[in-house]
């Protein structure tokens, strides 16, 4: 077999005679071959590849950067230290870190904190509804077990002096807020905590405020993209240049996306190398949007092993969903799948195998391969059996939904999640970004617990995807959902009450991922258990109104096009004039809508 660049699949080259023989086969299969009519590619991948980064705009920003962060950091210390600040003034600092996306610079110092405030709350909160909210969301999302009688007392005491007729003003309402947000944050059985979310929900109602219709917790969205709206929402600021927080956040951001814009750029002439858009052409090209959730899941530069594996499968499983669910007959895709169990070379797999599955396995065998090989040279773990297995339980998944649909069978909701959440593809994606990132891959010993992570965000995977594309899978007449197995249980009254179902489970969902995540305290098991969160978040963002892989909307693109493409303009000269090399860089006609889509 040929030697092929690293990542790149190896294409078979068979004989003309079984090629025309192939050719002839699938020929007189093709009147059974389905077409889902999927939206092309917008993305000018030619302009994506060009892309240069000015290394001196570059420089300028890490040095900025390096300054900002020594002056955040002190003004976290001086408040940890101070007590006059003990409440709101400490936590708000610490939030505002965490929402425009800086907290990872300063996670050792953030933790000493909360553990702090911890053994002394609520004692030191007074009564506080928004800190003491603040403060239970922060410990949970760290894995650190809060117990809601902190929260509780805080609420009851805010409820007791709304009675009271006690004027109250935005602070209130911040508290309110604060309250709704760590309501999600709820462990399975905790009911006063869906008590308080109502409560919070009617006063705030009541005030003339609310909740709007579609909004996602802050504990369901994507790290990356809540910095990107955070930066957004905090851009008219009038005193911006003395805020180091902020200029240390847009400083940041813009250092990010450049390293993920040059990771975007080479996933991109992997892609073109691959050729599969091209063999491929019924098939969903989405590598783009691929790395726009990979960069999402795994956003810290240190991550880029991860970001890079994310993308890369990512794009192949999109295909590979689409061969068994749309393309191929019958026949292929059991030959598929026992071509994959083998996981010989390709040169050696392909013989049973028509000429555009002969080019999946190829890239499969050959990303997974090298994937495997940089875990083993970097971190001496031997993952290749894992990732083979994977692979196989993956098209196992696919084959059996695929024979529901072959056979019109209508699976029970039980049933029907016990195969789902695996094609939901999160565990392939899980399995190769885990290791990728330093942490433990799911197979290895006392992994219990990673696996039942891996389980529980696989889940919310399905039901969000299924939510989103039920609809237009039914028009084709794909395999059932959940939705539409859901509505066939005895209880069901139609699809809005199953609509409803399934969206209460992915609450629940949520509560026991929550419980579980208490027990996540090592670094390399935090590491992994954010891995796992973060996909089931971006799952709801790119799901949130509609089918964002399948039909990007324009909210889609914009949200691409914003965090991989647009800079965020820095309110100091020097870091103006580095961001506008920057802007440079990326041409101007990417931030007309002109050149990259």
């Amino acid at each position: 077999m040929a030697s092929a660049a690293a990542g790149v699949p190896v294409i078979v080259v068979c004989s003309v005679e079984y090629q025309q023989q192939q050719a002839a086969v699938e020929s007189s299969t093709s009147l059974h071959r389905r077409s889902a009519n999927y939206q092309a590619s917008t993305w000018d991948y030619d302009s994506i590849c060009s892309l240069r980064e000015e290394e001196a705009g570059e420089s300028v920003l890490q040095l900025q950067a390096t300054t900002l962060k020594e002056r955040v950091r002190r003004l976290l210390l001086q408040e940890r230290e101070d007590d006059d600040t003990a409440g709101r003034s400490r936590l708000g600092i610490i939030h505002r870190l965490q929402s425009l996306g800086i907290a990872y610079h300063f996670q050792e110092e953030i933790k000493g904190i909360l553990l702090s405030m911890h053994r002394a709350a609520p004692s030191n909160l007074d009564d506080d509804l928004h800190s003491a909210a603040l403060l239970f969301r922060m410990l949970r999302a760290q894995g650190i077990p809060a117990s809601t009688d902190m929260l509780l007392v805080m609420m009851r005491a805010f409820r007791f002096r709304e009675e009271d007729e006690v004027v109250v003003g935005s602070d209130d309402d911040d508290g309110l807020l604060a309250l709704y947000e760590a309501s999600y944050l709820a462990f399975p059985g905790e009911t006063e905590l869906e008590e308080a979310r109502a409560f919070a929900v009617q006063s705030l109602a009541a005030r003339g405020g609310g909740i709007a219709a579609g909004h996602l917790p802050l504990h369901w969205r994507a790290p990356r993209l809540q910095a990107m709206w955070s930066l957004h929402e905090e851009q008219a600021g009038a005193d911006d240049d003395d805020d180091d927080i902020l200029q240390l956040a847009r400083v940041d951001f813009n250092l990010v996306q450049a390293l993920h814009r040059r990771e975007l750029a080479e996933v991109t002439r992997w892609w073109k190398e691959s050729r599969l858009g091209e063999r491929l052409p019924f098939a969903r090209d989405r590598v783009v949007e691929c790395f726009f959730c990979a960069a999402c899941i795994a956003p810290e530069p240190h991550l880029a092993d991860c970001r890079e594996v994310l993308a890369k499968t990512g794009s192949l499983i999109v295909h590979l969903d689409d061969i068994y669910d749309v393309y191929g007959t019958p026949e292929e895709l059991r030959a598929f799948t026992d071509a994959i169990a083998t996981w010989e070379p390709p040169c050696g797999a392909g013989d049973a195998l028509p000429e555009y599955m002969r080019t999946m396995y190829a890239a499969i065998w050959e990303t997974s391969t090298t994937a495997a090989d940089r875990v083993l040279s970097k971190h001496g773990c031997h993952v290749l059996p894992l990732f083979k297995k994977q692979w196989h339980e993956l098209c196992k998944a696919f084959l059996v939904e695929a024979r529901w649909h072959q056979r019109s069978y209508r699976p029970s909701f039980r049933e029907y999640l016990a195969n789902g959440w695996v094609t939901s593809t999160g565990p392939l994606l899980l399995l190769h970004a885990l290791p990728a990132a330093g942490a433990a891959a799911v197979g290895s010993d006392g992994d219990r617990l990673l696996t039942t992570l891996v389980e529980l965000s696989s889940t919310i995977f399905r039901l969000c995807n299924d939510c989103a594309s039920h609809e237009a899978e039914s028009q084709r007449g794909d395999a059932p959902s959940a939705i539409a197995c859901c509505m066939e249980e005895a209880w069901c009254a139609g699809e809005e009450q199953a609509r409803a179902a399934v969206q209460g489970l992915i609450a629940d969902t949520w509560k026991v991922f929550n419980k579980e995540m208490s027990s996540s305290a090592d670094q390399s098991m935090a590491v992994a258990a954010d891995l796992c969160r973060n996909l089931a978040r971006i799952i709801h963002c790119i799901y949130q109104d509609g089918d964002g892989i399948t039909s990007p909307t324009h909210r889609m693109k914009r949200m691409v096009k914003d965090l991989l493409f647009n800079p965020v303009i820095v309110g100091t000269c020097i870091g103006n004039l580095a961001c506008r090399q920057l802007h440079i860089v990326c041409r101007m006609q990417v931030l007309q809508d002109k050149a990259i889509y």
